[in-house]
Formats: C-alpha cells, sequence, structure tokens
C-alpha cells in the first residue's frame, strides 16, 4: 500500500529510525498499521510518544478538543491497542510496544472474545497474517547486518533463556554455579509480585488461527507484576499460587518447550515457547547469531559414556544444533 504521511511516521516511530537511522521500514509494517489504527487514530498514537499523558495533553498535540480525543483513547485502550491506566474519565495514556505487547495483547484478546463467542476471527486473523509478514520481511533483513549488535539494551540481549532446573549444578572442578536470576524457583520464590498464568500461549494461538498449531500445551505461558494484575483483571489470565507457577513450567519442559523471559534480574513474562509457533524463537532459528538478541548462561552439554543414541535430545533440541555421528571404535552406533 501506498502510506499517507500520518501511517509512515508511526511506522518510523515503530522501527526507530530516530535513534537507528540505518534501519529500512518494511513495507509490510504499512498494511499491518492500517489493519489496526483508521488514519485517526493512527495520528492520536503518534502523538502518545515520549510516555503518559492525559487526555488533554493529548489533545492539544493534536489540536482538536478533548471532547473528541477522550472517546478514541478509551476505544484504544479497550482494545489494548495503547496502555491506558486509572479509571474512565480519569486515565492517562501512553504507547504500547507492537512486539510483544500488543501482539500477545490482540491474541489473548481474541481467546477471551472467542470464550465469549463475539471474536471477529477474521480481524484476528488477518491481523496475524500481516504481523508475520512484517516480522518476516523485517527481520530478514536486519539479521545479516551489524545494526543488530545496536537492538540491544546497553549492550545485551533483550530475552534470555531460564531453565527449570532439573540439572543446574555446580561446574565440577570449577564450583561456578548458577546466579539466582538464573534459577526458576529463586526467581519466583523472591518475586513479591501478583503470579499468573496467561488463558493461552499467544503464539501458538495465532498458529491455530492459520491452521497451523502443534497442539502443544498452550496454558502455561506466565506473568508477574502489573502485567499478571492487568491479565487477571481482564479476565485474560488466572491468579495462581507459587507452587502452580512452578508446576506449569515443569510440564512446559517435559513437553519440550523453551522457557525465555526478559534479560533482567526479576522479568514479569516468562512464556514456554516452540519454533514452530513462537515468532521470536522461530525468527532466532534462521539467524546465524541468534544469541545477539536471546542468549542463556547455560550450555547443554552431551555426556557420550551415557549415551545411548536415542535421539530425544535431538528431535528436542529447538534450534536443530544436534547431530547423530558414528562413535569411533563402535559396531557403527550411532551418538
Amino acid at each position: 500500500m501506498r502510506p499517507t504521511p500520518t501511517y509512515r511516521a508511526l511506522a518510523e516511530k515503530v522501527v526507530g529510525t530516530e535513534k537507528y537511522p540505518e534501519i529500512v521500514v518494511p513495507e509490510a509494517l504499512y498494511p499491518l498499521l492500517a489493519h489496526m489504527y483508521t488514519e485517526e487514530e493512527a495520528e492520536i498514537v503518534l502523538s502518545l510518544q515520549g510516555g503518559m499523558k492525559t487526555p488533554k495533553a493529548i489533545a492539544k498535540m493534536v489540536h482538536r478538543p478533548v471532547g473528541e480525543v477522550r472517546p478514541i483513547l478509551e476505544s484504544l485502550a479497550e482494545r489494548i491497542l495503547i496502555l491506558g491506566i486509572g479509571p474512565k474519565g480519569y486515565a492517562v495514556y501512553g504507547p504500547l510496544a507492537l512486539y510483544p505487547f500488543i501482539y500477545d495483547a490482540q491474541m489473548l484478546r481474541c481467546d477471551k472474545e472467542m470464550r465469549e463467542g463475539s471474536a471477529d476471527e477474521a480481524w484476528f486473523k488477518e491481523y496475524v497474517i500481516l504481523s508475520k509478514d512484517f516480522m518476516d520481511e523485517f527481520y530478514d533483513w536486519l539479521a545479516p547486518r551489524e545494526v543488530l549488535s545496536k537492538y540491544q539494551i546497553m549492550g545485551m540481549p533483550f530475552g534470555r533463556v531460564i531453565s527449570v532446573e532439573q540439572a543446574i549444578d555446580a561446574t565440577p572442578g570449577l564450583g561456578i554455579v548458577a546466579l539466582d536470576s538464573d534459577i526458576y524457583s529463586e526467581t519466583v520464590e523472591r518475586s513479591k509480585k501478583s503470579l499468573a498464568l496467561v488463558s493461552t500461549c499467544t503464539c501458538r494461538l495465532g498458529a491455530d488461527l492459520l491452521g497451523k498449531g502443534c497442539g502443544r500445551l498452550r496454558n502455561t505461558c506466565s506473568t508477574m507484576g502489573l502485567p499478571a494484575e492487568g491479565a487477571i483483571k481482564a479476565g485474560m489470565g488466572r491468579r495462581v499460587s507459587k507452587e502452580e507457577f512452578l508446576e506449569a513450567k515443569l510440564q512446559a519442559t517435559e513437553a519440550g518447550l523453551v522457557h525465555m523471559t526478559e534479560n533482567v534480574l526479576d522479568p514479569m513474562l516468562v512464556c514456554s515457547c516452540c519454533t514452530c509457533c513462537c515468532e521470536i524463537l522461530g525468527i532466532l532459528n534462521r539467524f546465524e547469531s541468534p544469541a545477539t538478541f536471546t542468549k542463556s548462561h547455560f550450555e547443554a552439554v552431551i555426556i557420550p559414556e551415557n549415551c545411548t543414541g536415542c535421539k530425544k535430545c535431538v528431535d528436542m533440541c529447538p534450534m536443530g544444533a544436534i547431530t547423530m555421528v558414528k562413535r569411533p571404535g563402535t559396531d557403527g552406533k550411532k551418538t
């Protein structure tokens, strides 16, 4: 599509051309934004950049009466296309990142509305298709370029893979142990925040809408703190105990899912991902250096003398990094 100046300006904000002028805006982003926002809404969303604002301040920026702007803001916040905090009539509004927040919110909204029988499934299906087109085009351009390393926080990857610790031990002979931030139960135990399991895995629901779902667990993705309270209040998640929280992740581990979270000491989101449906994990699988975006402080190790050649690790490895080779000195046995 030929973008209007409003959609073009919003697209540039989304990919960060002001901070990274070498970034090219993907053509696939324009139809996605047009599907999400009317031209009028896009103009208002564009004015939200830079922090939370009152309807009065936003109305002043777009040169319109506050009585016209307020209902548009309320509608956008209700659809979780922007962030709204506070009771109706007194709320302040701000932007939400396209990924993961808006995408996840739309899939959770879809799941809730499907359970209620009110979902516009055609709109959500088109949203997933356009989102995938944008993500594919953007990261295919981004991956081979040096700008990739700049898309980090203080030189660190955005995300981190954590273990549910069935095999976290001190490294033999070195005394190296896992940090508290890498031990899932320690992270949960330390958290004084609300805990919730969201109603569905947003990536696997998106794949299901396209008829490409993998059938794996959809009830093990989790959140803590403010997002947890938001999901519970909106009917998109349920409050759980620490024991339930940990048990869900153990089930996800048994299903061969990968636990990914923000690269911070106390994360708010812990997704349980698969390469077949998860947008981020699937994209990382195409990178030559996936740890640029998401890394792990653990390394999988095969103990040769214990290997029976069952190929379970080959089948479960999400990055396809394990292969079978003939073991020297054996009758063709592979390990």
